[in-house]
């Protein structure tokens, strides 16, 4: 069912637009595309046949500002951020050329921001305009608390075990601690949803992931007495504020977004929405500057 419904929202995009708009294009089309990342819960993921998420709720609101309808373009991880932004936002997918009008979840990171591409010199970022931060996240680490009641050290998984989700940044750093001194009690997933479902059945004692998906999967909000969660991951930069991407060509469409958030953020309407799926709401860092 659900490889039968993105099929048919990507035949949809497709008879859409080749191209990203500008706001004018955007109304007289009567529908606005907007790119998320396939079965990401709780950010985007097929429910029973239909969209949800916490970025699905926050796609809705730039939609009804612009009094058109939203359609969603799923699109995967590709090998780093700048490919995603090129396929989905600046350039097209490299099959079908589609493009979308905003893309969400991207970083907004001063640090990233300044990221040049080794053989042209230029900003990674060039091509699109990143603005309208609405979350700050965090790597974080979640333990079984009978067994694990808190975290010191990542020394304490030289004797326990820990779920990671393979080549991310929590894999990365927690396997070469102590060069290598953990590798034994790491265990390694394609997907996180089944470290989390090992974790939940007591295969292993703990995960590394990201906070908002930890605390979704896990139900944290109704079984914090099961659960432990660390504030960070030690030793590692660990929180950065997430945004919308749109083409640096369009950017009153990215002013439009970065005001029409910046008042959901000040009348609490993205926090709510983060709290409607069991999820602690971190304020960008950005808006507390």
């Amino acid at each position: 069912m659900k490889k039968i419904l993105k099929l048919s929202l990507l035949t949809l995009f497709l008879s859409i637009s080749l191209f990203a708009r500008s706001i004018d294009d955007i109304k007289k089309s009567g529908e606005v595309i907007i790119a998320i990342y396939e079965d990401f819960p709780p950010y985007s993921f097929i429910e029973d046949g239909v969209p949800k998420g916490i970025d699905i709720e926050l796609g809705k609101m730039i939609a009804k500002s612009l009094d058109v309808k939203p359609v969603w373009s799923f699109t995967s991880f590709d090998e780093n951020l700048a490919s995603d932004l090129r396929n989905n936002i600046w350039r097209g997918n490299v099959v079908h050329k589609n493009k979308a009008d905003v893309m969400l979840r991207i970083p907004y990171d001063y640090d990233y921001l300044r990221i040049t591409d080794k053989s042209t010199g230029q900003l990674e970022t060039d091509m699109v305009s990143i603005k309208g931060p609405y979350q700050s996240e965090k790597w974080i680490i979640a333990t079984n608390k009978a067994v694990i009641p808190q975290i010191n050290t990542l020394g304490i998984f030289a004797y326990q075990t820990i779920g990671v989700e393979i080549d991310l940044l929590p894999d990365l750093h927690i396997s070469g601690f102590a060069r290598g001194l953990l590798s034994k009690n790491i265990k390694h997933y394609n997907k996180f949803t089944d470290a989390i479902n090992d974790l939940k059945s007591g295969k292993i004692d703990a995960v590394a992931g990201l906070k908002s998906q930890i605390e979704y999967l896990l139900d944290y909000k109704n079984n914090a007495d099961k659960y432990y969660l660390t504030e960070d991951i030690p030793q590692m930069k660990s929180q950065w504020d997430l945004a919308t991407a749109v083409s640096s060509n369009y950017r009153d469409l990215s002013y439009h977004i970065d005001g029409l958030i910046d008042e959901a953020y000040e009348n609490g309407e993205i926090k709510k929405i983060f709290e409607n799926f069991g999820v602690n709401y971190l304020s960008p860092v950005s808006k507390k500057q």
